[in-house]
């Protein structure tokens, strides 16, 4: 089923409100990537920054969780499993020999809740052992389950482990013909942990419209074009207060406060839940206004996200339709057709270019491939490969970057015109922008589509020799998946390019 499109003002949302709320993102400093606005399940507003596009699975992260809940909503329905199902039951071979007391008690519903009594979590962004099912069954559980609230994204993992142990499925497996194929939802893929069990805490990636898709979902309480496909009551515990969650280490942001379902957040506003995951990836639910809406961004102040919704959406938001406002249509359209992120502005160096253009650098030291080296929030492992070489070529208003790796050759678009452009690397869109620093300085920020954030690159040259270093476009320090900050040498081929050793102006050579 295609969503429906219509103007803001026929399901009496002022577009108005919605170009005040995007101010006012861009005021907070939030770094928008996409997002969906729908009412009454229809659309009525979206919109991508480039390079980021409609068309690409972005990284979910613990919005994944919200799908993992889904799961077992869909297999306790189908009696796979029971919420007062016991751990140790499901996993006897991994649980200790004399489990203690709290861990005999701790039942699905708890793990669902975050509350199944650690009190600190297992290692899991880099995977940790492959039998990390028996770590998690042997971490302490200090407290009795279901009486005290710890973020835990290795318990929604577990989760994902039952649906396998129970099904002999993946996640994804079992979900693609309960959910993503009524939903129309495709492309949905989920990074594995070491032992191959899909990473339910934090691994999902989602098109902005599957995620909006999904998010309706989960509005209509589980129904889609008329049929039921999962039980409205399990959305009701899902949705609703299972524990209480104030005080639990999130600092006063209120939304934080306000308690926590099966994966899912309550919010402050009334009536108002979501799905979340780290850099704001939002799944908002407002159920009063019978409105959606799904935002992917890569900000480090997740509360001023929600806030600019509650404060400059939510109150506007009118009972019928208003009249149309041509005028404030005008300007979102507008608005939404000239989305990026804010760019380099154009600075350009015909001598260095022409002195450049052919130049062929090897690194001194082993490195990884260009998809690591630009990593991101979001890559938890590896994709391998070695670099063996960066060639420069600048013609006319072209400038590429090519990556020779694995004994093929990537070419990257600079985009030295003050607005990013995009480049294929493996079937993944990456998005650079580049500008001229000063005579022997090149920064170079690039990302890849798929993940949150990315690296701005300093290509420094000096004679025969190239010094690289790069830092995230955010700071990191959740350790979400990103590499170390690398800081790389490269040696002028001279052999291919002999004569290309001196950096210069236009005009002063």
């Amino acid at each position: 089923m295609n969503l429906r499109h219509c103007t803001p003002e026929s399901v009496g949302v002022p577009s108005g409100a919605i170009v005040d709320m995007l101010d006012e993102l861009y005021r907070c400093g939030i770094e928008m990537h996409g997002f969906m606005l729908l009412r009454h399940g229809q659309v009525c507003a979206q919109g991508s920054w480039a390079p980021y596009n409609p068309e690409t699975p972005h990284i979910m992260f613990s919005f994944s969780k919200s799908l993992t809940s889904t799961a077992i909503g869909f297999a306790v329905q189908e009696g796979i499993v029971s919420l007062d199902e016991r751990l140790i039951d499901i996993f006897p071979e991994q649980s200790p020999e004399n489990p203690s007391e709290n861990l005999q008690k701790c039942q699905v519903r708890h793990v669902l809740m975050m509350g199944c009594g650690h009190e600190t979590e297992i290692e899991w962004a880099s995977g940790g052992s492959a039998d990390w099912v028996t770590t998690f069954l042997h971490h302490p559980f200090v407290y009795e389950p279901g009486t005290h609230f710890m973020y835990n994204t290795a318990g929604t993992n577990l989760l994902s482990a039952v649906i396998a142990k129970k099904t002999g499925q993946k996640l994804t497996e079992f979900l693609k013909p309960r959910l993503f194929q009524p939903l129309g939802m495709d492309d949905v893929k989920c990074q594995a942990m070491p032992d191959g069990t899909e990473m339910g805490g934090a691994g999902m990636y989602l098109k902005i419209e599957d995620m909006a898709r999904f998010v309706q979902f989960v509005a209509n309480k589980g129904s889609w074009e008329g049929k039921q496909l999962l039980n409205p009551e399990w959305f009701d515990l899902a949705a609703s207060k299972q524990i209480d969650n104030a005080g639990a280490g999130w600092g006063g942001d209120p939304d934080w406060q306000a308690g926590y379902g099966f994966q899912f957040w309550r919010c402050a506003p009334e009536g108002v839940f979501r799905g979340d995951g780290a850099y704001g990836q939002y799944g908002i639910v407002m159920t009063r206004q019978d409105a959606v809406l799904v935002i992917h961004s890569a900000s480090m102040r997740l509360q001023a996200v929600l806030t600019s919704v509650w404060e400059k959406l939510l109150p506007f938001m009118a009972e019928g339709p208003l009249p149309e406002d041509r005028q404030a249509q005008h300007r979102l359209e507008k608005r939404l057709e000239r989305l990026e992120l804010c760019p380099m502005l154009p600075m350009r160096n015909p001598g260095a270019e022409a002195s450049l253009d052919g130049a062929v650098y090897h690194p001194e030291a082993e490195l990884p491939g260009i998809e690591d080296l630009v990593g991101g929030a979001g890559s938890f492992q590896p994709q391998g490969g070695k670099l063996e070489a960066l060639e420069f070529r600048f013609q006319g208003d072209e400038a590429k970057l090519i990556c020779r790796q694995n004994g093929e050759s990537v070419s990257i678009d600079l985009g030295l015109c003050g607005h990013f452009v995009t480049s294929l690397v493996d079937g993944v869109p990456y998005g650079a922008n580049a500008a001229w620093r000063r005579a022997d300085l090149l920064e170079v920020e690039l990302r890849s589509s798929r993940m949150a954030t990315g690296k701005r690159f300093r290509f420094h040259f000096a004679g025969d020799r190239l010094e690289v270093e790069a830092d995230s476009t955010i700071p990191e320090p959740w350790g979400l998946g990103e590499l170390e900050k690398p800081q790389m040498a490269f040696r002028l081929d001279q052999g291919e390019v002999h004569t290309k050793t001196k950096m210069y102006w236009e005009g002063n050579k």
